[in-house]
């Protein structure tokens, strides 16, 4: 248990934001470069090294309102000098605007632009529809509009399932923990307004590990949600009681939005000790929902009301 409560939201983040911040600062003069480059979406605008950029729907003007604990998730695109238009973005819809900490972030057709911390690779459009902090993200066309994933209700995996249960990450086949950390984010969506009534008992909120809430077992904040982790341990004593435990309340961040109508949330786990589940091992992660509270150990008796997602992955260790 020890292990579990070093668990902390900001090291990991925190350097994939300054990871991001860097890697952007590399035109001439210091202003970051903006162009128009492939990805997952189609094409998009990116930086310099071909990683996308976002807007973020709860921006109402040029000057960023995602600071904190948003802009470790969500890194800024920085900017030392006059930024600088590429193949195929606009130089007159750039622009730039100060940061409440003084910094210059790029701007896009008056749009802050971000990053997103899960996209590791150019082209990767991960934070594409995340909707936390209280507003939507996604990419960006050339001409300044936002870029959807274009759904299709039959492959969505979720069938007549009232939630839509989503795993951001790890991806499939992804080596987690490199470097000590690495974290699990997932999201649970009611596929129609009438399903929002299954999330209102979810609530926006900070999960403290120093704190008495922050246990295996059901998450207060995000009551129904059950995950798994195969390669949990047995510990005598302690909630741990194998694969079958639920670690949703180990998840610090939870988060609650409502777009077109529908409730979403987003949750969040840092988990900094990564050996702790095991090292250069494969693990199955086993995400879904449940009405009313979740157990804080499964029984196999369990009725979903999501669908039931199985991502595999390694933890690096």
């Amino acid at each position: 248990m020890k292990s579990l409560k070093t668990l902390a939201i900001a090291v990991g983040a925190l350097v994939a934001a300054a990871a991001f911040a860097v890697s952007a600062l590399g035109s001439a003069g210091g202003g970051a470069l903006v162009k128009v480059g492939p990805s997952s979406l189609g094409r998009v605008l990116v930086d310099a090294h071909g990683k996308t950029l976002y807007i973020w729907a709860h921006d109402k003007g040029a000057r960023s309102t995602c600071n904190g604990d948003c802009a470790e998730y969500w890194p800024p695109l920085l900017t030392r000098g006059r930024p600088a238009a590429g193949t195929g973005a606009r130089a007159a819809l750039l622009g730039t605007s100060r940061r409440s900490d003084g910094q210059i972030q790029v701007t896009y057709a008056g749009h802050p632009l971000y990053y997103f911390v899960k996209d590791r690779k150019a082209g990767q459009t991960t934070g594409e529809g995340l909707t936390g902090f209280g507003g939507r993200w996604d990419p960006v066309s050339a001409a300044g509009a936002p870029v959807h994933a274009q759904s299709n209700s039959s492959t969505d995996g979720y069938g007549t399932a009232p939630l839509k249960a989503s795993v951001i990450s790890p991806g499939p086949g992804d080596s987690a923990g490199i470097g000590g950390t690495f974290s699990v984010d997932l999201s649970l969506e009611a596929n129609t307004p009438q399903a929002n009534s299954l999330l209102a008992g979810y609530t926006a909120a900070f999960n403290d590990p120093s704190k008495p809430t922050f246990h295996p077992g059901p998450d207060a904040a995000a009551p129904g949600l059950v995950v798994l982790l195969s390669t949990t341990p047995t510990i005598a004593g302690t909630p741990l009681q194998g694969p079958n435990t639920n670690l949703a309340g180990v998840f610090q961040i939870n988060d609650v939005t409502r777009t077109n109508g529908r409730i979403r949330t987003f949750n969040s786990w840092i988990v900094t000790s990564a050996g702790f589940f095991g090292k250069a091992t494969t693990a199955t992660l086993t995400v879904y929902a449940v009405d009313g509270t979740a157990p804080a150990v499964v029984t196999g008796n369990e009725k979903p009301i999501s669908n039931v997602v199985r991502e595999n992955f390694t933890i690096a260790g």
